[in-house]
Parts: structure tokens; C-alpha cells; sequence
């Protein structure tokens, strides 16, 4: 059997076997997520995406042919981020102390992990903008914001879920180096979709990623991104990172703009992401779902043609923030028209 379909195989049945083991466990111990004012979904569901997905990294990476000494500060990073997540999940730990676990783990992969965003390109025409001293500061606000923008995006079924298989898609399909941690999330992504969105299972069976599944997205996605957008033999330029991301980075820009503005916490929930207000404006999650999932595809295709057809980075940066800013515009007036229906 071809290696690579044996490990898809591996990380999908690993995927499946660890919802079905841990499905029990989590209700007995009471990790479920209760319907209130912000998640009007029905009865108590399991927060054990993100477990079942962290197993099913370390049994596909153990069964591999690749050295665990090539992704052991990866695997600490990870761990710390779901036992931090589980403990969330479970206790509803407060910001503060979530950020400070969050920026243990950027400073443990900058540091003794030696992942960096070195250069940003050539985004302003002029050469390449080599960041030196500037490196770990930037890479450590990259990851909490990536581990951060995947949580936030995670508030109707499959969205956290289908931009981040559309993230990790994109980065394979471009890849020219090793990408083994973006093909074991494309594997083990769509069996976590198939119970989060009752995809040929009984409602009775849904699951959540929680805060673990999210932050262990999150820093997957950036530690990827940075692998494959830096160095000599890079697969893609570091402005191309921002389409493959695209929808969960300017819908975390959007929120937390907009929170600073109405003089609340950046980190505070509430209902005004893109998702809740269509849900608000009549329509239905399903179609919203699939609205927002196009946005991202959208954003992601760009990043590819742009790559394939060597557009200059500065004019990707220019589309990327335009972009940006009907986005965030278009936001604040669907907000407005929720705020006038009184919705």
C-alpha cells in the first residue's frame, strides 16, 4: 500500500476510534457544552474534538517513518495547548491565564524550536523585508493570533473546522517541502466534521473541538504557514499565508476592532462574529455556514493563483487589505441592520 494512503488511514481510523473511546469518558466527567444565551445548540455536547484529534497526531506520527526528534517541540507546544484547552473546556480558566499558557508555548516553538518568520518578503516592492531582532516578537504574535483566530471563528457547527481543512488544503496542494502535519489534519479534519456536523450520524452523536481542538488548530496552521513560507526552498511567499488564512484572521481583526471602538474587551464573546449576524438576519446556519466556507475557499484560491502566476507581493498585500476593509465595513453595516430590526 502507497505510504502516504496508509498514513491517511492512520490518522482518520485513529480519529474515529478515539471519538468513540472518549465519547463516554467526557460525559462522565461532565466535559460537555451546555446550551445558554450564546450557544443555542440542543442538549449537552462532548468537547472532544480536540483530544481525539491530538491523539490521532501522536499515534500517526509514532507509526510513521519520521524521527519524533523532528516534531518533539511541536508535540510539547500541542500538548501544553490541549491540557490547557481541556482544563477551559472543563473550568472556564480566564483569559489572562489562558494568554499567558498561549504565550509559553509561542516562546517554547521560537525558542528552543527555532521557528521563525524571518523575512515578510518582498511586500512593499522595494526588496525583501528581513525582520532580524524583530523575528521572535512577530512570530510570537502570529501564533497567539492564529491559535485565537481559529477559536473565534468557532461558533456555529463545522465553520472552525471547514476553514482550517480549506487552510490546510491549500498549503499541501502549493507544498514543495515536507508538509506531514498539514496531511495528517487533512485526515483527521473531515472525521471531526462528520460528527460535528451529523454527517451520516444521528444528532445524538455531535461533538465540539472545544478551546483544545481550536488552539491545537490554530498552532498547527502557524507553525505550517511559517514552514512553508520561509527559507531558501520555501513553497510559498509569506503574503500568501494571509489568503490561505484569511477568513479567520480578518474576522478576528473585525471582532477585535470592533470591541476596542465600543470600549470592550478584545477578548470578551459576544454574538456580533459575521455568522451570528446572518443567523440574525434570517439566515439559516446551514446556508450560512456554506456562505462563509465559500468566502474562505475564495480567499484560499487567490493565495494559489497568485502563487502559481507570480503576482508581485505588494499587489497581493494591496488585494489582501482591500479585502480586508469590505469585509469590515460590510460587517458594520449587516450590524447596523440587526441593530434596526432589533434582532
Amino acid at each position: 500500500m502507497n505510504t502516504l494512503l496508509l498514513q491517511i488511514l492512520i490518522a482518520s481510523s485513529s480519529t474515529f476510534i478515539a471519538i468513540y473511546l472518549l465519547r463516554p469518558f467526557a460525559i462522565s466527567i461532565d466535559l460537555v457544552d451546555k446550551p445558554n444565551s450564546r450557544k443555542p445548540h440542543k442538549g449537552s455536547i462532548p468537547l472532544i474534538g480536540g483530544i481525539a484529534m491530538f491523539l490521532a497526531l501522536i499515534i500517526s506520527i509514532l507509526v510513521s517513518s519520521y524521527s519524533l526528534n523532528q516534531y518533539n517541540y511541536f508535540l510539547l507546544a500541542t500538548l501544553i495547548l490541549v491540557i490547557i484547552g481541556v482544563l477551559d473546556d472543563h473550568q472556564n480558566i480566564s483569559v489572562s491565564l489562558r494568554l499567558v499558557f498561549q504565550l509559553l508555548v509561542a516562546l517554547i516553538i521560537v525558542t528552543v524550536g527555532d521557528m521563525t518568520i524571518n523575512s515578510l518578503g518582498n511586500l512593499l516592492g522595494g526588496g525583501e523585508i528581513i525582520l532580524d531582532r524583530w523575528a521572535y516578537f512577530i512570530t510570537i504574535v502570529a501564533l497567539i493570533g492564529g491559535m485565537n483566530a481559529v477559536n473565534m471563528a468557532d461558533g456555529i457547527h463545522g465553520l472552525s473546522g471547514g476553514n482550517s481543512l480549506i487552510t490546510f488544503l491549500a498549503m499541501v496542494y502549493l507544498s514543495v517541502e515536507d508538509i506531514y502535519i498539514a496531511i495528517i489534519f487533512c485526515s483527521i479534519l473531515p472525521v471531526f466534521l462528520i460528527y460535528n456536523l451529523c454527517i451520516g450520524v444521528s444528532e445524538s452523536k455531535r461533538i465540539f473541538m472545544g478551546d483544545a481542538g481550536s488552539m491545537l488548530i490554530g498552532v498547527a496552521i502557524v507553525w505550517t504557514l511559517i514552514e512553508q513560507s520561509q527559507g531558501a526552498n520555501k513553497s510559498f511567499a509569506p503574503v500568501t499565508a494571509l489568503w490561505l488564512f484569511g477568513v479567520p484572521l480578518i474576522e478576528m481583526a473585525t471582532s477585535i476592532l470592533r470591541r476596542i471602538t465600543s470600549g470592550k474587551s478584545p477578548f470578551k464573546p459576544d454574538l456580533s462574529h459575521s455568522h451570528h449576524l446572518l443567523i440574525r438576519l434570517g439566515i439559516r446556519e446551514k446556508n450560512t455556514l456554506q456562505l462563509m466556507l465559500l468566502i474562505s475557499l475564495f480567499m484560499a484560491i487567490i493565495g494559489i493563483l497568485g502563487e502559481l502566476y507570480n503576482v508581485a507581493e505588494w499587489v497581493m498585500l494591496i488585494g489582501f487589505i482591500l479585502i480586508f476593509g469590505i469585509y469590515f465595513f460590510s460587517h458594520n453595516m449587516v450590524m447596523r441592520r440587526v441593530d434596526i430590526l432589533g434582532k
